[in-house]
């Protein structure tokens, strides 16, 4: 399967699954970001990424993230006292509902429908700062194209933040259940894929469905580090965590396991 394919597909599967996300979530984004103080870092694992935030100054700063799926995250870093804010998702759908909420929120904040490998050269040295949130780098084949977009839309100098989930973590994402582990039904750590999830895409109601297909690939740390620091990126802190990001319940067995990391670069 070629890239187009892939990227075509996953635009569908994410379309589908916003439909199952907002219908979960029941307009709590809509009546949040209402409030001047709402904030969706409000998860036991954000206080490792507040803490890392808190020590960044967004002040006239325009930051960016890639991909930003329904913008929540995005528009929640803008309380930080940034400028302006310009958000990137494959996602129709997502893209629509990021433009809503900021429109509520009454927030300077651009969302564009595109893949994240075409976003258009105007963007070039664009940002002071780029956020990547979890669940992120597994929808691209290829790290080192994706890499080469961040580098080229970072100023010099510009800050990189990446809040992820542990790809450990992706060992458990498809048929394992830690409840009665079967070893064998983990995903290859060694084994890019690609991989479908083929219950669905919703971690917000937790609602399975089969979903239309979509692809995902596993990357190895040192994948995620070589790509980075390849195209011109230097990483400055690196930090592993036992911290839960999805909504999976937490368990002994995954307790034992990284499965968060944060990542923080900057241009040279």
């Amino acid at each position: 399967m070629n890239s187009k394919n892939i990227y075509d597909s996953n635009r569908s599967a994410w379309n589908e699954a916003l439909n199952y996300h907002q219908k979960a979530r029941s307009n709590s984004l809509q009546k949040g970001f209402q409030d001047l103080n709402f904030t969706t870092f409000d998860r036991d694992c954000d206080v490792v990424l507040l803490e890392k935030l808190d020590k960044i100054d967004f002040t006239d700063k325009v930051i960016g993230q890639l991909p930003c799926n329904n913008g929540r995250e995005l528009l929640s870093l803008m309380k930080l006292g940034a400028k302006k804010a310009v958000g990137f998702d494959i996602s129709d759908n997502a893209i629509q509902e990021a433009k809503q909420l900021a429109e509520i929120a009454k927030i300077d904040a651009t969302f564009e429908r595109t893949n994240i490998l075409d976003i258009n050269d105007s963007y070039n040295n664009y940002f002071d700062f780029i956020y990547i949130s979890e669940g992120s780098l597994q929808w691209f084949p290829d790290l080192n194209e994706y890499f080469a977009v961040v580098s080229r839309l970072l100023k010099k100098g510009g800050q990189l933040l990446i809040f992820e989930m542990h790809p450990i973590a992706y060992l458990f994402e498809v048929d394992f259940d830690a409840k009665s582990p079967d070893f064998d039904l983990l995903v290859p750590y060694f084994k890019k894929g690609p991989y479908h999830y083929k219950d669905g895409l919703d971690y917000v109601g937790g609602v399975e469905y089969e979903s239309k297909e979509g692809y995902w690939f596993m990357h190895k740390l040192s994948d995620i580090l070589k790509a980075l620091i390849t195209n011109g990126l230097t990483l400055e802190y690196i930090e592993e965590y036992n911290l839960e990001m999805a909504n999976n319940e937490s368990t002994k067995v995954l307790d034992k396991f990284p499965l968060s990391y944060m990542v923080a670069g900057m241009k040279a």
